[in-house]
This record gives C-alpha cells, sequence and structure tokens, in this order.
C-alpha cells in the first residue's frame, strides 16, 4: 500500500497493548502495536510509544513507521513528542523548505511536512520537520485522543496509560 494511503487510512490497534518492563540503564518503556486497515494488518505498519518510567506525564512520544521499504530498516511516517524533556528543537534549515524555526517541547512530525510528493518518498533523517500542535495537550489522555485523530487511530483508546512511577519528591 503507498505511503500516503497507510498514514490517511483508518486504521484498529489488533491487540491488547502493554508497556514493557523499564529498561535497566534508563528507565525508558515502551509499546509496539501493528494496527490494521479494513481488517487487513499491512506488513511492517506498527504504531509505537515510549517514555521514561521515571518521568511520570513528560517526553512521551507515539510514531507510526512502516519497515522494509528501499533497504530501510523502518521508515517513519508521523510522529508526535509530548513534554519532550530535552525541550523543544529547530527546524532543519535545508530539509524543512528554509524553516528553521524553533518547535516547542510538544510538537507534531506531521507525514505532510515530511513527504516529497514529487519523487513519492520520506524527507531523509527521523522525520527532521515538526510544527507546534495547536491545542493544549495537558494529559495523556488528551495525548491519546490526538494521536488517535491525526494518525486515524479509531481505537486509540485501548493505549493504557504508562506505568509511570510517581515520586512526592519530583
Amino acid at each position: 500500500m503507498p505511503l500516503p494511503s497507510l498514514v490517511n487510512s483508518w486504521k484498529s490497534i489488533v491487540n491488547p497493548i502493554e508497556w514493557s518492563k523499564p529498561d535497566p540503564e534508563d528507565g525508558y518503556i515502551r509499546f509496539y502495536a501493528p494496527p490494521e486497515i479494513d481488517g487487513i494488518v499491512e506488513a511492517g505498519l506498527v504504531l509505537t510509544g515510549g517514555t521514561y518510567s521515571q518521568h511520570p506525564d513528560w517526553h512521551v512520544t507515539f510514531e507510526l513507521s512502516v519497515a522494509g521499504l528501499a533497504g530501510h530498516r523502518h521508515t517513519k511516517l508521523i510522529r508526535v513528542d509530548w513534554r519532550d524533556t530535552k525541550g523543544g528543537h529547530s527546524n532543519n534549515r535545508r530539509k524543512c523548505a528554509g524553516d528553521g524555526k524553533r518547535v516547542p517541547e510538544t510538537h507534531l512530525h506531521s507525514f505532510e511536512l515530511n513527504w516529497i510528493e514529487a519523487e513519492r518518498r520520506m524527507k531523509r533523517g527521523k522525520l527532521p520537520c515538526a510544527e507546534a500542535i495547536d491545542q493544549e495537550l495537558q494529559s495523556f489522555e488528551q495525548l491519546r485522543s490526538f494521536v488517535g485523530t491525526r494518525f486515524r487511530i479509531n481505537n486509540i483508546g485501548i493505549v493504557p496509560r504508562p506505568d509511570w512511577v510517581y515520586d512526592l519528591f519530583q
């Protein structure tokens, strides 16, 4: 299926989602979920999520990617970064049409900004172009709902809150 169709088709998560155990080195937790489109699981298409178990309500990433295209291990299609602990970043001036603007800690690496229609491919790099999100995402549930809409995943609600470790002294 062409990349624009993978992104623009409505998808469903087929299996229950479980966050991984924290990585022993950095505490990072993640999930992987292959979505289906019209009852068919597209080969290599995967929804991932990740965050740090010790940073509740911070540094959450959702990404849709596909494996095995043109010799690449994964082609990233769309990503949301929510409350990135490193803050925002600047867009690459060369890759993002001369736009070196800085995006805030919550931003969207949209398919549209990173797709080169004339060449029918994604821009090189890890989704180099991003934009601010024009709505307030104050909770994980609001983020999850936003992801469901932007990634076109109709049952995004089955993604549970991460297994964050809450500390009274943070």
